[in-house]
């Protein structure tokens, strides 16, 4: 397999289902690529480049899963379809959320999709990440808490 961008999103994103983000380096990356770490500058700047290109892709595959679901006529409900689907994607990959604060944090407006921007921006943006940290902390420490889905469906609402 030839070297590119995607293919070192895809590996990075199986080491983080695998390890989470603390495994996550440029040289266990290049490793499991088969490359020299020397290799992956060429696609990718710097370990900051590349938790923004996770969490692009992490709210592409969102995007996508909440336009597979039901269309929703009102904004809100679209806001809300999205929210479900940031969180499933998120809780996908171990400190998912991690890495889109981080990307937030580098990235700003690009990564708040247009239906959450438009019917609570920041705020309901830095909610779902917010929350979803707290829930993927809760997870690494064996504290599973039975009522976050719902918590968090109560939340994007109350916000919206």
């Amino acid at each position: 397999m030839a070297l590119s961008q995607q293919a070192i999103i895809d590996t990075s994103l199986r080491i983080l289902s695998r390890f989470g983000m603390g495994d996550l380096s440029m040289r266990r990356l290049a490793r499991e690529l088969d490359v020299q770490p020397s290799a992956l500058y060429w696609h990718v700047k710097n370990k900051q480049d590349l938790f923004v290109l996770l969490a692009r892709q992490m709210l592409a595959t969102a995007v996508a899963e909440a336009e597979g679901t039901a269309a929703a006529e009102a904004e809100g409900t679209a806001a809300a379809d999205l929210a479900w689907a940031l969180r499933t994607v998120l809780l996908r990959y171990r400190d998912g959320a991690e890495i889109y604060a981080l990307g937030l944090a580098l990235e700003g407006e690009a990564l708040i999709p247009a239906a959450i921007r438009h019917s609570g921006g920041e705020t309901l943006m830095d909610y779902i990440v917010g929350a979803l940290i707290i829930e993927q902390h809760r997870s690494d420490f064996d504290r599973q808490d039975p009522d976050a889905g719902a918590r968090f469906e109560r939340g994007v609402a109350q916000l919206l």
